[in-house]
């Protein structure tokens, strides 16, 4: 329960600490992160990949998997890269960090996947998505508290004219 309040939280400063502006370093610094993450993908390294997150951290994967602690989070990504992610290459773009307290920072960015397989080996289209992670910094390094991962869904349709 605590977590989750923190993380509302923490959500709901996101707009007093964008009133601060971007910290050019601190978001160098948690880019760098980030990146980390999306290279180790590349290699389909889960151990790498779950580094990032702070031991009690969590994720919810954009299939709805949810991992809590970094061992649940490699496990996850153990399975995925042992299987459909296998080979697959991940790509970040529109990147953006806000800085709610000096070491808390929320981030957006849109993925990409290519290269991703159905179980009949067959290739999928590129799998586009987008992730929302809280970091919190302790010491020198910037820790992943919570990662969200959701796939955009089509609008629906519009209603018939009348």
């Amino acid at each position: 329960m605590r977590r989750v309040l923190i993380a509302v939280a923490v959500f709901a400063l996101v707009g007093i600490g964008s009133a601060r502006g971007v910290d050019p370093v601190k978001e160098k610094e948690v880019r760098a992160a980030s990146d980390a993450f999306a290279a180790a993908w590349n290699k389909d390294d889960a151990k790498a990949m779950a580094a990032g997150w702070a031991p009690d951290g969590d994720l919810i994967n954009p299939f709805g998997r949810w991992a809590k602690g970094r061992a649940e989070v490699e496990k996850l990504f153990t399975d995925e890269h042992t299987t459909f992610m296998k080979g697959t290459t991940y790509s970040i773009s529109n990147y953006m960090a806000r800085f709610p307290s000096p070491a808390v920072a929320v981030v957006d960015w849109d993925g990409e996947i290519v290269g991703m397989h159905a179980p009949d080996g067959k290739a999928m289209p590129v799998f586009k998505h987008h992730v929302v992670d809280v970091y919190a910094k302790k010491g020198n390094k910037w820790w992943l508290l919570a990662a969200r991962a959701t796939a955009y869904l089509p609008p629906p349709a519009a209603p018939p004219a009348k």
